[in-house]
């Protein structure tokens, strides 16, 4: 879909991470925001940074993890700026932890904001979109969501829910002229997990260079722009090991192994255990 100065799009969790940097560069395109997220000083903070680029922007303070919000999000949007036409559903949480540690209440967050409120917030903008004969939604998944990641379990398997959602709907989307992608970003250098290394001194291995948050911003302007269906944002290629889970499923545990990145997640959720006890 082309991206015309003057379309609107909501962007979900637009206060902190790589959502403040898709919004920026959304409003390099002349595109109209809405600026969903839990804190409204911080999504105030975007919404100065972004007017800079003469366009309308409005902040939404919500928690996308009840229903009701999620309905009241479209609507407020809608009201202020006009029909949407691209959603961006960014907002999520990443937590890590052995499965039998892993609180009950993260589990359901894991998923009511990871995967349910993406789908949900797809399903009241969809409706519109296809009427009015444009638009495109852009889900931000995970690399986690591809090839699974340890200690990060329930996080990887609303990742993985995400990309089927995408591609399920993408199918059925297959001859309308709206469009649907996801984006799989790997360790991402400012953000998440792998921006806690410096704070542990954990010995981070070759393998898992991280990937720059311009890269991931590119690709989600590329996936609308084109209507690619997934990209996936990583140092490492991610193809060939993908098609190899495929072939040989137990081969997971191996790749997690080689890289390194089951020991570098063991060894950061020691640091951090460590700290806490000693706090």
């Amino acid at each position: 879909m082309k991206i015309f100065r003057g379309y609107n799009a909501i962007v979900t969790g637009a206060s902190r991470g790589i959502g403040t940097h898709i919004a920026r560069a959304l409003a390099g395109e002349g595109v109209h925001l809405a600026l969903v997220a839990r804190s409204a000083d911080a999504l105030e903070a975007v919404r100065k940074q972004v007017l800079e680029h003469d366009v309308k922007a409005v902040i939404i303070p919500s928690d996308l993890t009840i229903t009701a919000e999620l309905e009241a999000v479209v609507d407020k949007a809608e009201k202020e700026l006009g029909p949407t036409d691209i959603l961006i559903n960014n907002a999520g949480v990443e937590f890590a932890a052995p499965y039998e540690e892993y609180p009950v209440d993260q589990i359901r967050l894991d998923v009511q904001l990871n995967l349910l409120a993406a789908m949900l917030l797809t399903h009241t903008v969809l409706p519109g979109m296809l009427q009015r004969g444009r638009g495109h939604i852009v889900n931000m998944s995970s690399l986690a969501g591809k090839i699974g990641f340890p200690y990060q379990t329930p996080y990887a398997t609303t990742k993985a829910g995400l990309n089927m959602f995408t591609h399920s709907l993408r199918a059925e989307l297959a001859d309308t002229p709206v469009g649907i992608s996801v984006i799989c970003p790997g360790y991402v250098d400012d953000f998440g997990m792998f921006a806690n290394r410096d704070k542990t001194g954990v010995k981070v291995p070759k393998l898992l260079k991280p990937t720059t948050t311009d890269k991931v911003v590119a690709a989600v302007i590329r996936a609308i722009r084109k209507d690619v269906a997934e990209i996936t944002v990583n140092t490492i290629p991610v193809r060939p090991i993908t098609l190899l889970r495929e072939l040989i499923p137990g081969t997971t545990t191996y790749i997690h192994k080689m890289t390194g990145n089951t020991r570098f997640i063991r060894e950061l959720l020691a640091k951090a255990s460590h700290k806490k006890s000693n706090s």
